[in-house]
Parts: C-alpha cells; structure tokens; sequence
C-alpha cells in the first residue's frame, strides 16, 4: 500500500500533513483547524467518483492558507454577530455558533451518513466569494457539523477574550456518533447536542434515555481532548470511492490514515483511543495481508510464516489495547445497564491512567511493546494464548462436553473482568480474527508446510555461513529429500494450517461473545441504531456462520462436538436478547442461530447450553435452556424471535399476527369481544357462549346486529369485516330517504328530521 517513490506531489502532500500534525502537537492548545482543512482537500481529491479527476492537491500549502483565511473571517464576524454577544451562557453560545454554522448549508439536505464531509475543508470551501468548487456541495455530515463548530469554538475562545469561555468545549466521541460538552466530565446536562437540523432542538442537552443508550456509549463516551481532537480527525477519514462500488478505497488515502495514525503513534500515544487504534490495526492489517497474499500465491512458505509470527505493534497488539481501553473506559454489571465508576472515557486517556501508557514503546517506527501483564490481560480478554502464538486446538469436531466445562475453555464469569461498554472493539477484533483464520485455511488448500516445520528448520540451520557450493549441494539434497517425501508429509502439512485457523475461528468467535455482555447493557433504538444492527449482522454472518460452517465442512458435514464453539454464539446471543428487549428480534438472526446450532451434535448444544449458563441471564435464552438438546424450532423460534424480546426484524408483523391468532383461538369468544372492547354477546348465545351479563339481568332485546356479532365472534371473523353493520345501517337510511322523498321542501325536511331521530335511536337502542 506504500506510495510509489517517483511521486513527487504525494510524497510532498504527505511530509506537509506529517509537518502540520507535528506542529499542532507541539503546541501547549493544538487547534484542528488547518488540520482539518489539509485532510479534507486530500480526501476529496484522491476519492472522486471519475478516476480520471483523482489526484493529489497541486498546492496543498496554498490551499490550505487560502482556506483558513476565509474561515478566519467567518470566525470574526461571528464574532461581531448579536446573537453571540446576546448568548449569556457558554451553552447559548455553542447554539449560536452551530446556527450560523447551519446557515451556510441546504436547508433540508442534511444526511448523517454523507460521505467525505466530516472536515472543515467542506464548510471552509463554501465561503470565498468565488463559491465553493465543482462537485462539492453545501452540506456537512453529523461529524462535519461538531467539528466545523468545535474549530469555532477554539478560534473564538483564542483570538477573541470575551468569548474566552468557549475553551471549556470539547469534541464526545462515541462509536457512531458526536456532540459538543462543556462541563469537565461526561455529563448529560453539560452536553449539547447540535448535529440536528431542526433550530428549535439545537443546543439543547441529550435525552436521558438517549443519554443511556448505545448511540451516547452509556454516557461514557471519549472526552477528548485537544490532542484526541486531532486524532478524531484523523481516524474519520473516509477512504471510500464516492459513488463507487461497495468496499472499494483509495489505497492512497489509506496510506495517509495510516502514517498520520502512526505519527500519533510515536509523538502522541496517549491520544490514540480505541476507535483510533482499531483504524490504525486496521490499516495495518490490509499493509500485511497484501504481503501474506503474495507470499502465499508464490508458495513461498517461509516468508508467510515469518509474517504470522506475533510482534509487538502488529494488528493483534492494537486490537488488545484497545480493548483494554474499551475495559477500562467503562463499568457496570454485564447483565444490564450498570452504572461505571468511571467518569468518561476520555478522562483516563488524558490522565494517563489507562493500559496504553503502561505500555513501553518502541524507540523506531512507533511500534508498541506492550508490558507482559497488560499483554497477558489483554489475551485473556480475548480467550487467547498469553504467549501470542496459536496454540494448538483440537480438531472442529473433535472435543467433548467436558471440553466446555469453563465457558468454552476462557476464562470464567467472575474472572473474566468488565467488557466495558464500546462493541465496535469486539466486532474488529472478531472480523480480524475470521479473515485472519480464513487466509490460514486457504494455506491448508495451498498445501504449504506448517509454520511450525519451517520454524524448526530455520532454528536447526547453522549460524555460520557456507560456502556457496556447499549450500548448493545441501539445498539440492533437501529438495531431494522434500520431493521423496512429499505425499506422506501433505496430510499434516494442511493439518498444521487446519489447526491454526481453527484456533484462530475459535478466538474470532470468544471475541464476539464477549462482546455480547456490551450489547446487554443497551436497549436497541431503531431510530438511531441502524450502524450497530449492521455491525451485528456482520459478526453474526462474517465470524459465526462462516467460521462454523467451515469448521463443519472441513470435518465431511459431520456434526460438531466440540461445545466450546457453541458457547460464545451463546454468551453473543444473550446480549442480543438484552439489546431487544421488548421487541420482536430480526427473524433472519433467528433463522441463523438455528442454522448454526443444527451444525452440533445433540449432545454438543446440551453442554454449551450448560457451559453458558453462567453468562446467560435474559428471559428467552433461561427459557430455552432445556430446549437446545432437542432443537425443534415449533418451540424455540416464538421463544427466541418474538416473545418478550426482539425488534425489528422483517418478520415482526407477520409474528405479531400468528400471535393475535393464537391468542383469539384459544381465548374464549366473550374474552376475545372484551379484548376487542365490544359488547357482551346477545343472550340467545348465551348458553352456547359464556358470558357475564346473562339474559335475565341484560334486559334488552335480541337484534339483528347482535346475530352479526355473535356470528363474527363464533366464525372468528376479523373485526374489520363488522364495518358491514355501519354499512347497513347507512344504506338503510339512504333507501328510506331515496322512496320516501317528498315533492317539497318542507316536506323533505320533515322526513330528514324523522330519519335523524331514527338513526339516532337506532344506535342508542344498541
């Protein structure tokens, strides 16, 4: 992914971006002004819809000065504007800075997911009087609008001194969302919420229940500060193609992410919080899976194996730290929504307090070696091996009910430590994982020796160095010997690798379960919610399914035995229940947790179900302890999809109407009128249909719209066809009018006042 080294204009871009974000750290208040305005011309120039138009900026510097003197000038005469100088409060004030900001935007047009207009290039580019460039439009996503308010903020607080209380506003970050905070911790009444596009609810504090959910991390999202301010920055670019197809990105300005991200890295470690260690692990990961793709179409095994080989700064290493961020950014009982007792996120990277800094780093490249008890808390968090190698697992198939005694062989309930509240770290690590362990299967296909034989091979060779002929004459003979023993060696050979990425399948999967016990503290919100159901979905069928039915595959369609695979599905699946409490669970999420459970023996799910059962806490996955063994879907499908838990899924109506059906069969028919809040049944019926107002003590007549009822309750008729009796009576009173209409007017209105107090009595008499 590196740049090639006659581009002169990239290498150019690129020491400028690495200049400015060194500068603005340096200094004792860093500003994301001009930061933001560089990664915002680089984004859009090297991510255009026409590949013919992307290209580095011609004159960054120039671009980047022109801007931030136009957006200089916003600043100043926001500064003179009344309605700033009116706003008595620093909370007053971020509302008129956003509402100015907003003003320079379509009216109606506002879009959170918009791509590439996150930075202040895209607001800064609307204000020379020339207008803004071809191509880029008048609008700014959820991020652009904090942030173009936040550079505000810090401009005015700097140059101008009676607006020196905006230096209290910082950037929230939470995984899918931002806002601006005033007070020194993450508190709700100091939040202000300005990324909606109606006035009348801008500036004004989160909603508590808002406040405790998963789009506000549970009121601890990264308070950042100015230093993490620019992390942000550079961790929201976006390198995908505009208008291009699905996961297609600009290897250039992932090159860009990537070396910012590791200048961070070694200037400024401390500012790089979970999401911004997840994109850099990331990015990595693309770096090194190009190369391990090479090697292993070469066949050249010994370079594949020294690739895997765990080293400290590599993809696994920041995922591990991030999730020990994520631990300790916050608190509570996994079962619910647990209160932290920490403050905010952002708070323990600033102090220093967190796994990051107890981490020594490297004096090179900003690689970090983590201390050996972070390292080890970290792989226990994930259910890996402490010495960062792939221990050796036993086959899919192979295992016993015994071999998930412990949760799958992890760690225990009580001391597997707090998950913390952020789910995008488990979904990376578990996604990294899955791809990581499928690379590892398609060695076995490729039929390269293990690492394991080459590691040996390279440790047994003399240190000293032969003589070429000697080498020569050795190699020849080993390749001799290779050749004569090739087919015997083939079978373990593709074992070797099957064993690794089983190991690595099974980690993938422990991952993802753990992060089930983040997803039981939230309570979904379709509304806001649209990224983590996609997120879900993902690890559902990217980790889960494909994992397992590879596992199944590699064992000849065999049922799995080993329950230790089934736990974290399990434990992963209970959170979602926690998540869709109250709501009717997606039914396709249903039908694949079946699926992959019908991949286990009888006796496999019976032992996972009892190994889970110490992280197992929501009503359906108690309820349907019992019924795993068995695995008959009549009873386990309403359980699981639609009972007191779920949400959304395209089934839910469809559920909802097999339920009313259910519930009107097996209702008796006088129950199911009171549920309706219709009448009592007529007494004729009475001895046939129960009822709490009998004949005797009724005292009113049988009438025909009485036999119409009884017949739609008996027949279990919907109540949308009694709309029949309304009907009737109208064409009733239109039949008597039309025969008895009378020649004059008097005489019409004579009837008209006869057929009212007619209809009149009609309903009354009912």
């Amino acid at each position: 992914m590196s740049l090639p080294p006659e581009d002169s204009q990239a290498a150019a871009c690129l020491a400028y971006l690495e200049e400015l974000l060194r500068t603005e750290l340096l200094q004792p208040a860093p500003c994301c002004e001009r930061l933001s305005i560089a990664l915002g011309a680089v984004e859009v120039a090297l991510t255009a819809r026409d590949a013919a138009k992307r290209a580095w900026p011609a004159d960054l510097p120039a671009t980047v000065d022109s801007l931030a003197q136009a957006f200089d000038g916003f600043v100043a005469e926001l500064a003179r504007s009344a309605a700033l100088a009116a706003a008595p409060t620093p909370a007053t004030k971020v509302k008129a800075v956003a509402d100015a900001v907003w003003s320079r935007l379509n009216k109606g047009s506002y879009s959170k997911d918009l791509q590439h207009a996150q930075h202040v290039y895209n607001f800064a580019a609307l204000l020379p009087p020339s207008g803004p460039p071809p191509g880029l439009k008048k609008q700014l996503d959820c991020a652009g609008v904090v942030t173009v308010t936040f550079a505000t903020c810090q401009a005015l607080a700097l140059r101008h001194p009676a607006h020196a209380d905006l230096a209290a506003a910082r950037m929230q970050v939470s995984e899918d969302h931002c806002w601006i905070q005033l007070a020194g911790c993450s508190s709700r009444e100091g939040s202000v919420e300005i990324t909606t596009d109606t006035a009348a609810k801008r500036g004004l504090p989160v909603a508590a229940d808002a406040w405790a959910g998963w789009l506000y991390t549970g009121g601890h999202a990264v308070l950042c500060s100015p230093r993490q301010a620019l992390a942000a920055l550079v961790t929201s670019s976006n390198p995908s193609i505009s208008g291009g197809k699905k996961k297609v990105d600009s290897q250039e300005l992932q090159e860009v992410q990537r070396r910012l991200l590791e200048v961070l890295l070694a200037e400024a470690p401390e500012a790089l919080y979970s999401a911004a260690l997840c994109a850099l692990a990331d990015l990595k990961e693309v770096e090194a899976q190009d190369q391990l793709e090479t090697a292993r179409d070469a066949g050249d095994a010994a370079v594949v194996a020294r690739l895997l080989q765990r080293r400290p700064g590599d993809p696994l290493d920041l995922f591990e730290q991030a999730i020990a961020l994520a631990c300790c950014a916050g608190g509570g009982g996994s079962g619910g929504h647990g209160e932290s007792g920490v403050q905010n996120g952002g708070g323990i990277l600033e102090n220093g307090d967190s796994k990051l800094t107890a981490a020594a780093h490297a004096a090179g490249g900003g690689h970090v070696a983590a201390e050996p008890a972070a390292n080890r808390e970290a792989a226990q968090l994930l259910g890996a091996p402490t010495n960062g190698a792939a221990s050796a697992l036993p086959a899919a198939n192979g295992g016993s009910a015994a071999a998930a005694a412990n949760g799958g062989g992890g760690s225990t309930s009580s001391g597997e430590g707090d998950p913390g509240l952020q789910w995008y770290v488990y979904s990376c690590v578990a996604a990294y994982l899955a791809r990581r362990a499928e690379f590892l299967a398609s060695c076995a296909a490729a039929q390269l020796l293990p690492a394991g034989v080459l590691l040996e091979q390279a440790e047994q060779q003399p240190k000293q160095e032969q003589p070429p002929q000697q080498a020569a004459e050795q190699q020849a003979a080993e390749q001799q010997q290779q050749q004569q023993q090739q087919e015997p060696e083939l079978a373990p050979a593709q074992q070797g690798w099957w064993c690794q990425a089983a190991t690595t399948y099974r980690q993938g999967l422990e991952a993802a379960g753990r992060g089930g016990g983040v997803l039981a503290r939230y309570r979904v919100s379709p509304a806001t919610d649209d990224q983590l159901f996609k997120d879900i979905e993902g690890v559902l069928e990217e980790v889960a399914r494909d994992g397992l039915t590879a596992m199944s595959k590699h064992g000849g369609g065999t049922p799995l035995t080993d329950p230790a695979l089934l736990v974290p599905l399990l434990r992963l699946w209970d959170g979602v229940c926690w998540l869709y409490s109250g709501r009717a669970k997606p039914s396709a999420w249903v039908a694949l947790l079946l699926r992959l459970a019908k991949l286990f023996s009888p006796e496999a799910r019976e032992a996972a179900a009892a190994a889970a059962e110490p992280w197992v806490s929501s009503g359906p996955m108690l309820a349907a302890r019992p019924l795993w063994r068995d695995l008959k879907p009549v009873p386990l499908r309403p359980l699981l999809e639609s009972a007191d838990v779920g949400g959304g899924g395209g089934g839910e109506r469809a559920a909802k109407r097999q339920r009313a059906r259910a519930e009107r069969r097996v209702r008796p028919p006088a129950a199911a009128r009171a549920h309706r809040r219709r009448r009592p049944p007529p007494a004729a019926l009475c001895g046939a249909l129960p009822c709490p107002h009998h004949h005797r003590r009724c005292r009113r007549r049988f009438t025909v719209a009485d036999g119409w009822s009884a017949f739609c309750t008996a027949a279990d008729v919907p109540y949308g066809l009694e709309v029949f009796k309304v009907a009737l009576k109208v064409a009733v009173v239109f039949a008597i009018r039309g025969y008895a209409a009378p020649h004059d007017e008097k005489s019409a209105a004579d009837v008209d006042m006869m057929l009212l107090w007619f209809v009149c009595w009609w309903w009354w008499f009912e």
